[in-house]
């Protein structure tokens, strides 16, 4: 791959061609540290896209973005439908009962949400020139946070 920029469409049943993907990115460009907050953030966005179609899920087509920028990297998901529109991602939101897991987990794992395309493409930006040692083992922490809650949850 070794590209400073990656585009590809993906079916929706094909998710471990993007976790493949994005583990190839990481190796390549040195940032490896980071995989576990850039995979899951991806696999959470991917999950609001299969929750939003239910199980007409695997008839849809995605296209996936890499881009490698300035001071970070950016990967993004876009589907066909409206689908990012409805959420408010936040980098300072708590987790409590009401709040979205998956929005969650994307807010406090990236360090930049950003929608566009009318909400039918999701951008999640990591600057991983620079990073702070407190904000990386933050973000560790939420992983950590996020497995509990799923082993309880069996999600």
């Amino acid at each position: 791959m070794d590209a400073k920029s990656y585009k590809s469409k993906i079916s929706l049943n094909q998710i471990s061609k993007i976790e493949s993907l994005v583990e190839n990115i990481c190796q390549e460009h040195n940032i490896s540290c980071y995989y576990g907050a850039i995979v899951v953030s991806i696999e959470q966005i991917l999950d609001l896209i299969i929750s939003y179609y239910g199980s007409a899920f695997s008839n849809k087509v995605i296209s996936f973005y890499f881009e490698q920028c300035v001071g970070g990297i950016s990967f993004s998901v876009e589907c066909e439908d409206e689908i990012f529109s409805q959420y408010i991602f936040n980098k300072d939101m708590e987790m409590d009962e009401d709040t979205n897991l998956n929005v969650f987990l994307i807010s406090r794992l990236s360090d930049q949400v950003i929608i566009t395309e009318e909400g039918r493409k999701v951008e999640v930006l990591f600057f991983v020139n620079g990073i702070q040692p407190e904000l990386l083992v933050d973000r560790q922490e939420k992983i950590k946070q996020f497995n509990l809650i799923r082993m309880h949850k069996n999600i």
